[in-house]
């Protein structure tokens, strides 16, 4: 009984083996890699004609032979299994290994796969594979070279089966993971290509219309300053052309932010917003509002442009939906934080509801407390691509009815 024992037993020699295995198999995500690894490591350990590994297909709902070995392995690879059919399916089934030495003399065998690959099986050895409760198909081989398969054969190809099951089941999640990012970069790709097209089909009839604006406002001037309704409607197209403008511009710069395009440069951040304040002049003088300049800080290194846009859509924002009651106070600011600076964009507005902040960052989306303020929810999407793309973070801090601050860091 002892010899017997000793002779199914794993030695040392079979520790390093399946020890080299284990670091063969970990060496490689490549899902159809990892695969090819298993089916020849089976074939050489256990010194038979033909190896496969056979996967569960979910939506065949049957086993599938991905990948073989050895005798008859071309014909056989892609062969679908019925649920329940052959030796195959009885290990996947009730999760228990087998050794047949004469399959033709077990019922269970399915002898449709010899006569498609006129390979003749005699004996056979199958485990199944999972992971942890999850089943995930079974190895087998096939036709031992020299005598039968033994038990010291089950003990290696169990064991095998393990190192299998994590390895498939990593390089599955690496290979759904490089799918997900195939796919979101062909979107992107399709998203850019639409912006632009979109874009420039929109900028040209919008420029035909500001152009008619024009010549009715120089043709009809007398007539448009008698009549005080037709006039504010001329105004009203040319606000609108000039808003859809602006809009388009967004909308080109969020998808032109990419990390390849950044330019790290030392700049005063007083002159850019020194700049965006000239831009804004209108906007400012039609809301009455007052910005505040408190940036106590002479240079940073940053993208300037980044910088410019993200400081730019922040004060536009806080413009754009500030308080009736009361004259709009903005102020531009930082605060030191040793390894990181701190901008902020301060406002007097509405302020922000709980709900809103979760979105308000989010592609298109703007808060539901922002009253009658014409907006299209792309600027502080921006500003959030813009900022993570820096490596910063960007939140707010608000209160409702008692105004809103916008940070943003970056590495000082």
């Amino acid at each position: 009984m002892a010899a017997e024992r000793k002779n199914k037993a794993i030695s040392y020699s079979d520790i390093k083996l399946l020890n080299q295995i284990g670091q063969d198999f970990s060496s490689y995500l490549d899902f159809d890699s990892v695969i090819d690894i298993i089916i020849h490591r089976v074939k050489n350990v256990l010194q038979c004609e033909a190896s496969s590994v056979i996967l569960f297909d979910k939506a065949e709902e049957s086993l599938v032979f991905y990948a073989a070995s050895g005798a008859g392995a071309q014909e056989v690879e892609g062969l679908a299994i019925p649920k329940g059919k052959g030796l195959a399916g009885w290990v996947f089934d009730n999760q228990k290994p087998v050794i047949i030495k004469d399959v033709h003399k077990d019922k269970r065998f399915y002898i449709v796969i010899d006569k498609i690959t006129h390979i003749k099986t005699k004996s056979l050895i199958c485990v199944p594979i999972k992971k942890e409760d999850r089943k995930v198909g079974v190895i087998e081989g096939i036709n031992k070279i020299e005598g039968f398969f033994s038990e010291r054969d089950l003990d290696l190809l169990t064991a095998i089966s393990q190192l299998a099951g994590i390895s498939i089941e990593n390089s599955m999640i690496h290979k759904n993971l490089e799918e997900k990012s195939s796919r979101l970069v062909k979107l992107n790709k399709e998203m850019t290509e639409f912006v632009h097209i979109v874009s420039h089909n929109l900028q040209t009839p919008l420029a035909s219309i500001k152009g008619y604006v024009g010549l009715i406002q120089s043709e009809m001037a007398p007539l448009l300053e008698a009549n005080k309704d037709l006039n504010t409607y001329i105004l009203r197209i040319e606000e609108k052309c000039k808003d859809t403008f602006q809009f388009i511009k967004r909308l080109l710069s969020f998808v032109k932010l990419k990390d390849n395009t950044i330019s790290i440069q030392e700049f005063d951040p007083k002159s850019v917003l020194d700049d965006i304040l000239v831009v804004l002049e209108n906007d400012i003088r039609n809301k009455n509002a007052k910005i505040v300049n408190s940036l106590k800080i002479q240079k940073i290194r940053y993208d300037r442009f980044i910088f410019y846009h993200i400081l730019f859509n922040l004060i536009q924002n806080s413009l754009k939906y500030s308080a009736k009651n009361r004259k709009s106070i903005i102020e531009v600011g930082v605060e030191d934080k040793g390894n990181k600076l701190h901008f902020f964009i301060r406002d007097n507005g509405p302020g922000i509801s709980e709900n809103d902040q979760k979105r308000i960052f989010q592609w298109y989306e703007r808060g539901n407390n922002m009253g009658t303020a014409e907006g299209h929810g792309v600027g502080l999407a921006f500003v959030k691509k813009a900022v993570e793309m820096c490596h910063g973070e960007v939140w707010v801090e608000t209160e409702e009815n008692q105004g809103s601050t916008f940070y943003f860091s970056i590495h000082a």
